[in-house]
């Protein structure tokens, strides 16, 4: 059974294959005390015993900062240390341009839609 905590910047649902969606509700996350809080959401959904395959859906996320990005960095290594997956998708075109300058594209996979990020997953 799934408990979940009160997000205010995030959404969790169950999706097949024990894939958990993470639907970024927060249009604008600009600034350290967001990308803070962000990141706190993202620590308490990585501790749970039940996320092992995460989807981040960035589709409502219009600006991210830097901050913000460094967050999106230290959630995928997180994941990495803990043995589970995590994948983006849905990120506007400028957003995504920011990811590749960045180079989180480096670290983790980037889908355009969120059903090619869930074929990937089945494709492991």
């Amino acid at each position: 059974m799934m408990s979940t905590p009160e997000f205010q910047h995030i959404c969790l649902s169950m999706l097949k294959d024990d894939i958990v969606l993470v639907e970024i509700l927060t249009r604008d996350l600009q600034g350290p005390a967001l990308a803070q809080e962000l990141g706190a959401e993202f620590n308490q959904v990585i501790h749970q015993s039940w996320a092992n395959r995460l989807l981040v859906n960035f589709q409502r996320v219009r600006l991210l900062s830097s901050t913000g990005f460094a967050i999106l960095f230290n959630l995928v290594r997180q994941v990495n240390q803990a043995k589970q997956q995590v994948k983006f998708c849905t990120m506007a075109p400028e957003l995504r341009l920011g990811a590749e300058v960045v180079g989180l594209d480096k670290v983790t996979e980037i889908h355009e839609t969120q059903e090619a990020a869930i074929k990937a997953f089945s494709q492991m």
